[in-house]
């Protein structure tokens, strides 16, 4: 699909501001796009590694331990190839990872980052 690169493996590789590298499978991305409400998704594969590299925030997911939502606000979508959908309102892009899995388990666009326990990463020694 559009704007992601998958190895031979079919699999993506996204390096993550604070938990080193993250995969992403084609088969995951085509569920992810697959319902006709979430076809403008694979437009946006680009906003996966812009969230994840420079989060303007990261939350503790709520029910899931080892789960964390890299959230990044945009100014726009793509909708289709070449058709940029602007949002005055900005739109948040939300990237969910399994830490203990080291894979994107979700990713989807919000109006707002959900309220929940902020990530602060360790201190440097």
């Amino acid at each position: 699909m559009a704007n992601i690169a998958f190895g031979t493996d079919g699999k993506a590789d996204f390096p993550t501001k604070y938990h080193g590298y993250v995969t992403l499978s084609s088969t995951k991305w085509a569920i992810i796009c697959g319902k006709p409400e979430r076809s403008f998704y694979q437009f946006n594969g680009e906003k996966i590694a812009t969230t994840l590299i420079a989060p303007d925030q990261v939350r503790h997911h709520s029910k899931e331990r080892t789960q964390l939502i890299y959230y990044k606000r945009f100014n726009s979508l793509q909708i289709t190839v070449g058709v940029e959908a602007p949002c005055p309102q900005g739109v948040w892009y939300a990237v969910i990872i399994d830490t203990a899995t080291g894979r994107i388990c979700t990713v989807y666009p919000v109006p707002t980052p959900k309220p929940g326990k902020a990530f602060v990463p360790p201190k440097s020694k």
